[in-house]
């Protein structure tokens, strides 16, 4: 039986299409102009089921990632192996109130899953707000719209 923890989950409301955040979720090479967790990343080709790169943090060490899930203008999962076990970093898109919903989602997996969320799911708990005001800053700024709050939600 494959062990998973409690999912650590932010969201927040962007004034922009999902098409515009999509874009910017797809332009792997620049996730770090938004995300300050993340020093570099990269595919071998594009975002989609398949496709297989590296992430490297800001603190830590670089990760294989692989694709497992993308659906255009909706959401996409990527997953890192850590330590024989797997990091899973949901990517979701809601269409809301002239704009998009954007919900991002990391559990862990397998004997070791408690452990990561303990230690390596901290940062990612405080990090997640962050990245999604700096997400919504870059993406309204894309359709010229003022950032208005940069709020953020975490559900845990």
């Amino acid at each position: 039986m494959q062990v998973m923890t409690h999912p650590i989950e932010a969201s927040v409301q962007v004034m922009a299409p999902p098409q515009t955040v999509y874009a910017i979720w797809a332009n792997v090479p620049q996730w770090p102009q938004w995300d300050p967790d993340t020093r570099m990343a990269f595919l071998d080709g594009p975002l989609a089921p398949g496709a297989k790169g590296r992430l490297t943090p800001r603190k830590g060490f670089s990760v294989a990632m692989v694709v497992t899930d993308a659906v255009d203008n909706e959401r996409f999962t990527v997953e890192c192996p850590v330590l024989g076990n797997v990091m899973r970093f949901e990517h979701l898109l809601y269409p809301a109130h002239g704009g998009v919903q954007v919900i991002h989602r990391v559990s862990f997996h397998g004997s070791l899953a408690w452990l990561l969320r303990r230690t390596v799911g901290r940062d990612v708990r405080h990090g997640l707000p962050q990245t999604l005001v700096r997400l919504k800053a870059h993406a309204e700024s894309r359709v010229g719209r003022a950032v208005t709050s940069a709020a953020c939600v975490d559900q845990n």
